[in-house]
């Protein structure tokens, strides 16, 4: 993870997630049973978090792009709401307040590239919760079948927006052995089956098998988590599709890991 910018605008990132909701109200439920001070790490530019605040429910937000922040504040007044935010790094921040839940939502913690930062983010939140607080985080459960399909472009998704279409192509390269995947994204919008403008992102996650993660959160203090599936990754943008499955961790899962401190 680097310094500075994200690695889309605010105003692509709405583009290219427009077609994510079926975990707002998952996500609403989850911070309305917190009975406390909530925070969000890596909130953006407000997916989840305006949503949460037009709904009432107490929770401050942190992120380390200024730019997204800004954005997020625009929309929170364009709706009459409020947010304590904090822009710092997920890594190494220091806020004056302890919470009873911290989240941090869509894979956003695999933007940590090395297991070093991987812990520091684990030690760093697990001090800002107060005793018995949670640390929830969804994250996809690797599958071998998709860590195979790297190294061509291919359709991601098609969105239609606006009257057009926004179409999303990736191409993936996976290092196995550092367990880093990095993606070049080219989002093309089209207007009457004609590209008429084209952006190209890239970006890297750090994917982590569920028996790392344990260990990870044993290293980092915490004594007792747990991993359910959310949803399968192919029913994970579909509407109605966010009830926690009642079975055990299986490839291609989004999983919501809670970890307690005691």
């Amino acid at each position: 993870m680097s310094e500075g910018n994200y690695y889309i605008t605010p105003e692509l990132y709405d583009v290219v997630y427009a077609d994510i909701v079926a975990d707002i109200e998952p996500y609403l439920a989850l911070l309305r049973s917190a009975g406390g001070p909530a925070l969000e790490v890596c909130c953006g530019n407000g997916r989840l978090l305006v949503p949460v605040r037009a709904a009432g429910i107490a929770c401050d937000g942190l992120d380390l792009d200024a730019r997204m922040l800004a954005n997020l504040r625009e929309k929170l007044a364009a709706r009459s709401l409020s947010a304590t935010l904090h822009q710092a790094d997920m890594r190494d921040f220091s806020l004056p307040k302890r919470y009873v839940l911290i989240a941090i939502p869509f894979n956003s913690f695999l933007h940590n590239l090395t297991q070093a930062d991987q812990l520091k983010t684990l030690r760093c939140c697990r001090h800002h919760l107060d005793a018995g607080g949670r640390l929830v985080m969804n994250l996809f459960q690797p599958s071998l079948e998709r860590l195979v399909q790297g190294g061509e472009e291919q359709l991601f998704k098609e969105i239609a927006r606006g009257g057009g279409v926004v179409k999303i192509w990736d191409r993936t390269e996976d290092d196995h052995v550092e367990q880093r995947r990095h993606v070049t994204r080219r989002i093309e919008f089209l207007d009457g089956g004609n590209v008429r403008r084209e952006k190209r992102v890239q970006f890297e996650l750090r994917y982590v098998h569920k028996p790392e993660m344990e260990l990870l959160l044993h290293v980092a203090g915490f004594s007792r988590w747990q991993a359910r599936p959310l949803f399968t990754d192919h029913a994970a943008t579909s509407p109605g599709a966010a009830s926690a499955l009642d079975r055990p961790v299986r490839e291609g899962d989004i999983v919501q890991w809670t970890a307690w401190r005691d």
